[in-house]
């Protein structure tokens, strides 16, 4: 029998929530009231702590520990859940298709979201395996994650998963799923790109190496998810540009700009332009400059685009000359790489720098 890594569906909970996803105590008394409100089967149940103590109006000590998901980052184990209900009502489920040494996916919904934006907040590499009564499913110690907050909001699950019988990003019924090695590798892959810990890093390559192993590919040749959730441009691209202009974008003014140079290359001096790259370019290092032009004989040009404030875009162009130039195996100072600085206004201050570091400077406000 094949044997598969396992994704939870887990309740929202709030508990020691701060740089982390909660998952560590007991849900605030507002995540509390929303999960029964939303028919949360455990939160609703009567025999659960918390719903005694939500009809008790919040009176009193609030539960200790009252479901698994209030101790998933202290004891890592998670189980296959219970029917609460119909003619299975009160019978436990099992889970018959992984074994140790497989990875366990959490995934959670944060208040809001429909199932389709459902995100991977931790993942640990399976340890024991055990009956309970339900399939109980425990962490190996030395391989467990927990993804910071704000960046398990940029792990879809549904980016990676998609069913059998249809193309929706729906779970219907149980609180698991079974994944390939291959999906598994993909989030993998992903997550390394999104956490910024090096310990976690550590971690997801030692698992990631393995899964590869088996898969015998690498990450050059590990297709890329092909999951239930439209998705628009490359994942990475998408992150970076996120964090590149804030939960806002990118501004107007500074888009008008940048397309209008990326029109016209000869305003830059550039002749011979074979190609251009309007922020598509993503450097290993995570780093996405406004363009990149691609001209005849192995020349490049990247520019970075400012309006108001060009300080900051002076040592953005200082940083991707350097990483061109590396990403092709160049010379730091090569002639073949030229970076541009683009702004409404250029100040002396700045120009002074620039003409020190041989950084172009133009003016342009449209």
């Amino acid at each position: 029998m094949l044997r598969y890594n396992i994704a939870f569906k887990c309740t929202y909970n709030n508990g020691g929530q701060g740089l982390y996803v909660g998952f560590n105590g007991t849900c605030s008394d507002e995540v509390i009231k929303m999960n029964i409100k939303n028919g949360r089967s455990w939160c609703g149940s009567k025999q659960c702590a918390c719903r005694k103590y939500y009809e008790n109006g919040f009176r009193g000590k609030a539960p200790i520990e009252p479901c698994y998901e209030s101790r998933l980052f202290k004891n890592w184990e998670y189980g296959a859940g219970w029917d609460h209900s119909g003619k299975r009502g009160n019978v436990p489920r099992y889970i018959r298709k992984t074994e140790i040494g497989k990875i366990a996916i959490i995934t959670t919904r944060f208040p809001g979201d429909n199932e389709e934006n459902r995100r991977i907040v931790g993942l640990y590499k399976i340890g024991d395996i055990y009956l309970d009564d339900e399939t109980m499913v425990k962490a190996d110690e030395d391989y467990t994650i927990k993804i910071p907050l704000e960046e398990a909001k940029e792990l879809y699950f549904w980016d990676y998963y998609r069913n059998e019988k249809d193309n929706l990003c729906s779970w219907y019924q149980g609180l698991f799923r079974y994944l390939t090695d291959e999906q598994v590798a993909q989030i993998l892959r992903d997550a390394r790109q999104t956490i910024k810990s090096e310990k976690e890093k550590h971690l997801i390559d030692l698992m990631l190496k393995e899964l590869l192993t088996n898969l015998k590919l690498n990450l050059e040749s590990l297709p890329e998810p092909n999951g239930a959730r439209p998705r628009q441009g490359t994942r990475a691209r998408n992150i970076i540009i996120r964090r590149k202009y804030g939960l806002c974008g990118e501004g107007p003014e500074h888009k008008k700009l940048k397309d209008w140079i990326a029109d016209n290359p000869a305003f830059l001096g550039l002749t011979g332009v074979q190609k251009i790259e309007k922020e598509q370019h993503v450097f290993p290092s995570g780093d996405l400059p406004d363009i990149v032009f691609h001209c005849k004989n192995g020349h490049y040009a990247v520019v970075e685009i400012e309006t108001v404030d060009p300080l900051p875009g002076a040592y953005q162009a200082l940083k991707y000359r350097t990483l061109l130039c590396a990403e092709k195996g160049l010379e730091l100072n090569s002639a073949k790489v030229k970076t541009y600085l683009v702004a409404w206004t250029i100040p002396n201050y700045v120009k002074d720098l620039c003409n020190k570091y041989n950084i172009n400077i133009k003016e342009k406000r449209l």
